[in-house]
């Protein structure tokens, strides 16, 4: 099929939604997983693999993707020789399997998309093949007949070796896709066990027609434990049952309706063997309820902004409430004021734990962002000629999914840089005394309102003399400002857009772009990142982030007779103008504050406003931002005090107005406007005019 050609699946709309989810989700484990196999190929690492496989053979099968399921299948048969002990990892073969797992990106697409990408299969499936024999699993017999399990009111011996065993595998009622379960079930059957009959049949099972229960006599070739914990993998399966077949019956057909689910049950989750009552199909079967749903991002956002509407109307419920104490003094009415603040105070507490429970639900650990990275980390140094060893720590910390989504590319961009301009050369490193394999850690960490990122490497470090030379020899600083910068303002000139310190220009570095885009994206975010470098020991970035985009704290000011939110993080200190030592400086009015020298402007004419109604700024207080080694002072009318606010987006009717992130609705109902600092900032002065007062 040439590319661009319509492809047609077996899935409705909400099948495709799951189907995509669900691939996703075992590629991201195929990503981070076959990184490791290269360096800890135990059993645990490879079942883990082998299932994700799994999983994505058994569904690609099932909606027709006869090139994804091919694929995958090539992967098992290696993954199978590794398991058995007949292959061994290397980084020819792992190198071989995650190109079998781009490709597999790109078929998931064609998926989504319903247009074939031209993406060919055969040369990635004969690479595999040469690996290991061509074969698949084996095929058990057709069609050979059922025993029901064994029932008993003692529990009965979990079997092994050569016995057979009955297993019921029973599926989620509301399993979207009941089909593909059966099939993957069957798929993790045939890789542990000889199956010696199965209801429904195989034909049923591999045409898409299978139901909710599985039930199966088999000759496992593993433990019953491993097996039940293999099937159990499979998403939406409930339980396993597992009973000893009678070996001396007669073969008999056995119909679904009257197999007794009987024995002992394994539950996701506990992996233990507990006792289980036996119960006919279409009892009182207990089954053990879903731990953890699916939600639309949309929804988590509908909900975040019901909740943050309710959080405006109880602001204004205190004002009214502190405006009624003010006016009923009578006795009986007093009482009434007194009521209604204890209900307000009530509401608070109840508005207080719904808005966290709603954030929580938007939470996700930064996990999901840290698996995709051992990956780039190897890709890179191969292509670099070094070995790096990544350490992550700190996966289950939690972050808002809109802070997530942001802070790949930053994390992307100094992890190449740190393996391409920190990390040296296996010769360098042996010549320096140390271990030919350099180390890159990442570490997660909450405190307080925030999250920090931290990537160390223990490679050359930044040359602070280098930085010197290239900012001047580029024209962004003078070469007296360089020369009059200490190590510490010199190592934030990486940040300058255009300046590295490559020597020659490669695909992965040299053209001096990446850490301004870092920092420009992570002040978007109302961040801050910090650098660290020691020569011959290695260099440190700490990213901090807010936890969440949906609120904040802020200082809120009045300008021109309009209510602006500061974010809190960014603000450094607020005096009164009177007590402020402002002078002009070529021109400029600038403050000095603490030996440092701040560019002073008026906040409504930097966010545009020509104040034509109300004349020039009284300019009473002085708010003094910073961000990164720039600050500023905003001249403003009056201090309203701090505030939590919740950002809402300003749409489309104001436009792209810059200096502003969004706006939020005050206890008295009226529009506050929220400030980006960190544009503002950029917009007073370059990067390079901020210098320490001498």
């Amino acid at each position: 099929m040439a590319r661009g050609d319509r492809l047609l699946f077996d899935l409705d709309a909400e099948d495709l939604k799951v189907f995509c989810e669900e691939t996703h989700e075992q590629l991201e484990i195929l990503d981070a997983a076959l990184v490791q196999l290269e360096h800890d190929a135990d059993s645990v690492l490879l079942q883990r693999i082998f299932r994700a496989a799994h999983t994505l053979k058994g569904s690609s099968a099932t909606i027709g993707h006869t090139r994804m399921a091919s694929l995958t299948h090539g992967m098992e048969t290696v993954l199978d020789a590794f398991r058995k002990g007949n292959l061994e990892p290397s980084s020819n073969i792992v190198d071989a399997l995650l190109q079998a797992l781009d490709i597999l990106r790109d078929l998931a697409i064609e998926v989504q998309t319903q247009v074939d990408s031209g993406v060919g299969t055969e040369p990635v499936e004969a690479l595999l093949r040469s690996f290991s024999e061509p074969g698949g699993l084996a095929t058990p017999a057709q069609n050979a007949t059922l025993r029901a399990p064994h029932t008993s009111s003692e529990p009965p011996a979990i079997p092994g070796g050569d016995a057979l065993v009955t297993m019921v595998i029973t599926i989620a009622r509301d399993c979207p896709l009941p089909s593909i379960r059966c099939y993957q079930v069957l798929q993790v059957l045939d890789a542990n066990a000889d199956i010696a009959g199965i209801l429904p049949s195989r034909e049923i099972i591999e045409s898409g027609s299978g139901d909710s229960l599985v039930v199966a006599t088999i000759r496992p070739n593993t433990t019953v434990e491993a097996l039940s914990a293999a099937i159990l993998e499979v998403p939406d399966v409930e339980s396993v049952t597992i009973g000893e077949a009678e070996p001396d019956a007669d073969e008999q057909s056995v119909h679904e309706e009257d197999v007794d689910v009987a024995a002992m049950a394994v539950t996701r989750g506990e992996h233990a063997i507990v006792t289980a009552i036996p119960v006919a199909r279409g009892g009182n079967q207990s089954a053990r309820p879903a731990q953890s749903v699916r939600i639309d991002v949309e929804r988590l956002d509908g909900l975040m902004n019901l909740v943050g509407e309710l959080v405006i109307d109880h602001s204004r419920l205190q004002r009214i409430r502190e405006q009624l104490k003010s006016v009923l003094k009578d006795a009986s009415l007093a009482q009434l004021a007194e009521n209604f603040e204890e209900t307000t105070a009530h509401l608070g507490r109840i508005t207080d734990e719904l808005q966290e429970q709603i954030m929580r639900t938007r939470m996700l650990p930064v996990r999901s962002v840290l698996t995709r990275l051992p990956r780039l980390v190897r890709d890179v140094a191969q292509k670099c000629g070094k070995r790096v060893e990544l350490n992550v720590s700190g996966e289950e910390t939690e972050l808002d999914r809109s802070v997530i989504e942001e802070i790949s590319d930053p994390l992307v961009h100094i992890l190449r840089n740190a393996i391409d301009h920190g990390i040296e050369t296996p010769a360098e490193r042996l010549a320096a005394g140390k271990l030919e394999t350099g180390t890159i850690s990442i570490t997660a960490w909450n405190q307080e309102t925030s999250i920090y990122l931290s990537i160390r490497d223990d490679g050359r470090g930044i040359d602070t003399n280098v930085l010197r030379r290239k900012a001047v020899e580029r024209g962004l600083v003078t070469a007296e400002a360089a020369q009059a910068a200490n190590d510490d303002d010199v190592l934030q000139y990486i940040f300058f857009a255009g300046l590295s310190t490559a020597s020659t220009i490669s695909d992965v570095s040299g053209r001096g772009v990446g850490m301004d885009i870092v920092r420009t994206n992570v002040e978007r975010l109302h961040g801050q990142i910090h650098v660290r470098s020691t020569a011959g020991v290695g260099s440190e970035f700490i990213i901090e982030l807010p936890l969440t985009l949906a609120t904040m704290k802020a200082l809120m000011v009045r300008a021109n007779n309009v209510i602006y939110a500061v974010p809190l993080v960014s603000v450094t200190e607020a005096l009164a103008r009177a007590n402020a030592e402002i002078a002009n400086v070529a021109g400029q009015p600038t403050l000095r504050l603490r030996n440092q020298l701040l560019p002073v402007v008026d906040l409504s004419r930097a966010l545009g406003d020509a104040r034509d109604h109300a004349g020039p700024c009284s300019g009473r207080f002085v708010v003094a931002t910073r961000h990164g080694d720039r600050q500023v002072g905003f001249l403003v009318d009056d201090l309203l005090g701090e505030q939590d606010v919740v950002v809402k987006s300003l749409g489309t009717l104001l436009g792209n107005r810059r200096g502003l992130t969004g706006a939020t609705i005050l206890g008295d109902g009226t529009l506050g406007l929220i400030v980006d600092t960190a544009t503002l900032i950029a917009d007073q002065h370059p990067p390079a005019a901020h210098r320490q007062a001498r």
